[in-house]
Formats: C-alpha cells, sequence, structure tokens
C-alpha cells in the first residue's frame, strides 16, 4: 500500500504538477502554477488522510511544543544546506516575480511530500501495529517511509542532474524523512513539519537560483550526511515521547 501511494504521488506530480505547468512559456509562470497544482493535491492527500483515519494525530492542531522542537531543525537546516550549496545564504532576489514564483512551488512541494509521506504512509505503517506498538515497530515505519520518499529522487538524473549530487540528494532525503518523521510523531501533528519542509525548499531553492549544482565528490558527501546530527536529534525527541507513552 505503501508503494501503491508512493507511485500515485509521482503520477500526480507528473500529470496534474509538472505536465500542465509546462504549457506556460514563462519561467515565473510555470512555478506559480505548479504552485496551485500542488496545492490541489494536497488538498486531496488531507482528504485521504480523513477518509482513511489510520492515525488521529496526524492532522490535528499543533501544541506549543510541536513548533518548538522544529526550530533547531529549520536554524540548522536554513543554515547548513545554503552553504553547502552555494557557499553563502543569500537569496537570488534578482527577479523578483520568479524568486516568488520558486519560493512558492518549493513551500507547495514540501509540505505535499509531507501530507504523503509523514501523513499517508507513515500513518499507515503505525497504524499497522497500534494494537501493541513496540519502539522497534515505530523505527520500522519509520525507516519504510523514508525509503520509499528518498528512492523517486532518483528520477532527477532524467532532467539533467549530475550523477553526484542524485546519489547524494537520495542520501539526504533518507535522511531528512527520518528527521521529519521523528518531529511528526514526537509533535503529534503534521502541520509544523509540512511548514518546516516547506520553508527549507522555498529557501534553499531561491537561494541556488540559476545557478547550476555541480558538487564535488567531497562537497556531495557533506550534502548526504549533513542530516545525521538532525537524525540524533530526533531520536532523542522519539524516545523520550515513548516514555512518556508509556509512563
Amino acid at each position: 500500500m505503501g508503494l501503491a501511494i508512493t507511485i500515485a504521488f509521482l503520477a500526480a506530480t507528473i500529470f496534474l504538477v509538472s505536465l500542465p505547468a509546462s504549457r506556460f512559456s514563462d519561467p515565473a509562470g510555470r512555478e506559480y502554477a505548479a504552485a496551485v497544482a500542488r496545492f490541489v493535491v494536497g488538498l486531496i492527500a488531507i482528504f485521504a488522510i480523513r477518509k482513511f483515519n489510520w492515525d488521529s494525530n496526524a492532522l490535528s492542531s499543533p501544541s506549543p511544543w510541536a513548533w518548538l522542537i522544529v526550530v533547531p531543525v529549520a536554524v540548522y537546516s536554513l543554515i547548513v544546506y545554503p552553504f553547502l550549496f552555494t557557499g553563502t545564504l543569500a537569496l537570488n532576489l534578482s527577479q523578483p516575480s520568479l524568486a516568488g514564483g520558486v519560493a512558492l512551488n518549493g513551500f507547495a512541494a514540501g509540505a505535499l511530500e509531507e501530507l504523503v509521506f509523514r501523513g499517508l504512509i507513515l500513518s499507515l505503517f503505525l497504524n499497522a501495529n497500534s494494537d501493541d506498538q513496540r519502539l522497534s515497530d515505530v523505527w520500522r515505519a519509520i525507516l519504510i517511509s523514508s525509503v520509499l520518499f528518498s528512492v523517486p529522487h532518483a528520477l532527477n538524473l532524467f532532467v539533467g542532474h549530475a550523477e553526484t549530487r542524485v546519489v547524494a540528494q537520495l542520501i539526504w532525503a533518507f535522511l531528512l524523512g527520518v528527521v521529519f518523521a521523528c518531529l511528526r510523531i514526537a509533535g503529534r501533528s503534521i502541520w509544523p513539519v509540512a511548514v518546516l519542509h516547506g520553508a527549507m525548499n522555498a529557501f534553499v531553492h531561491v537561494n541556488r537560483l540559476g545557478i547550476e549544482i555541480q558538487p564535488s565528490v567531497l562537497r556531495a558527501a557533506a550534502l548526504a550526511f549533513a542530516p545525521i546530527p538532525l537524525c540524533i536529534y530526533g531520536a532523542m525527541l522519539l524516545h523520550k515521547q515513548q516514555r512518556i507513552a508509556v509512563s
């Protein structure tokens, strides 16, 4: 079922987002069109989460704690990744309309991925062992959903991305998937994680706008394994949440 949802997500991205947006000749128009399409697909994902009801916490209103725990991840990611990609925190605002479209589309893409991979797929695997859920079951759900989140990024090979960048992206997507899943479970809501992922995308995409990313092997390795400190942080949050649940 998780694989089927992933395939459906890819199909929706191609046929409902990429192809309609490609009809716009203006780059900014393509970005805005893709963003609107992703928000529509996001509404479908929200409907599916409510309908299947695999996890009643997924769409719940976030607590202050749920917002607080994403802050360290945001600070780390919004400093480390721009520097690794471009060597600067500066945003490329030379074309404001295009930059706005890139930011909006990036935000929509990140939020949509959270609704699908942490809202639907992670909830599916967590629900499979809800009657007698052990920590090992939780980690299994996290790892499987993170693999399903990572693998589709291999398709970037077909849009001209460098091989070293794609390999690095497969690794960092998996590791960030683990981080996002831990935040989602510990915070008991998808919304702060969706905002976090969207904001990360928006900032990084505008930061590297107009720059061709062809990382060396060393830089690709740094990009790939940059989320490891965040994984440790996420694991600590998860284990704390599990101890509270048991007690």
